[in-house]
């Protein structure tokens, strides 16, 4: 606790970015100007913190949580184009719970597999191995990335589950009858958490697809910058306009994504 409030004491002074200063910066630091950079990391330490509250409740100590989502913005700077629209924030917020979570799945004693990640780790295998045959060799990253049609940075992650499933799934015992996923609590409230940053980092990623009036929307409203929901009303006030208007935009946005999802889902399935 010591080491947490000293952490906390030490950042609590600095002071957040507007939108044109993070911009300047994010420009700055894309040009490899290392100070940017580094006022640019130390001006959303707090969001960091803010959002690794909220998975306290894991195997991981908080601080240990703080420095896996400190590396998730750090490499959210790299991977950040700002012509998409969005803040950097907002953006960042997606790096960051990732690294969270992918620190507890290689870490954690307590994950469960989602149903969702077990049918994308069915398909890595069978894409592994179908290029494992084709080339006589061991298929890259990139390789598989490109079977799967998805990021290289997503073959990674199912790396990281394919070995945790793997690892529950492994035969213990005397008689090895039984499998490890046997003696560990399941926590109802950690594979609710896991699941939600699934549907959140599936939300993220679509947020491409849609205008930034109702990119905003969703942030707010599903809280998916700072993990704090919205009403209609504190919407509607915060943007200054009615609280029909903040229901009519979200109930398109949120049509415009499950159709892309579903397509997505579809490409990501099918063989």
């Amino acid at each position: 606790m010591e080491a947490i409030r000293a952490y906390l004491e030490k950042i609590k002074n600095i002071p957040l970015l507007n939108k044109k200063e993070e911009e300047d910066l994010i420009k700055k630091a894309k040009k490899g100007n290392k100070e940017a950079r580094r006022k640019l990391i130390n001006s959303n330490l707090k969001l960091v913190v803010n959002i690794a509250k909220h998975y306290a409740h894991f195997d991981l100590p908080l601080m240990d949580l703080i420095t896996e989502g400190n590396i998730g913005l750090m490499r959210a700077i790299d991977k950040f184009n700002p012509r998409k629209g969005y803040r950097f924030s907002t953006y960042a917020a997606w790096w960051i719970r990732q690294a969270i979570t992918r620190a507890l799945i290689d870490q954690g004693k307590t994950i469960r597999i989602p149903v969702y990640m077990s049918e994308l780790i069915a398909k890595y295998k069978k894409i592994k191995e179908a290029l494992r045959q084709k080339l006589k060799r061991e298929p890259t990253r990139n390789e598989i990335a490109r079977g799967l049609k998805i990021p290289t940075e997503k073959v990674e992650e199912l790396e990281l589950w394919a070995q945790k499933k793997t690892s529950l799934e492994a035969p213990i015992g005397e008689n090895g009858n039984s499998q490890l996923g046997d003696f560990i609590k399941s926590e109802i409230d950690t594979s609710k958490e896991i699941e939600k940053f699934f549907v959140r980092e599936r939300i993220v990623h679509l947020l491409d697809f849609i205008t930034n009036r109702e990119r905003e929307i969703l942030d707010l409203r599903f809280g998916i910058t700072d993990g704090k929901p919205h009403t209609l009303a504190e919407v509607a006030k915060a943007l200054k306009i009615s609280r029909e208007r903040v229901r009519q935009i979200e109930k398109s946005a949120l049509k415009k994504l499950k159709k892309y999802a579903l397509e997505e889902q579809k490409k990501a399935l099918e063989f």
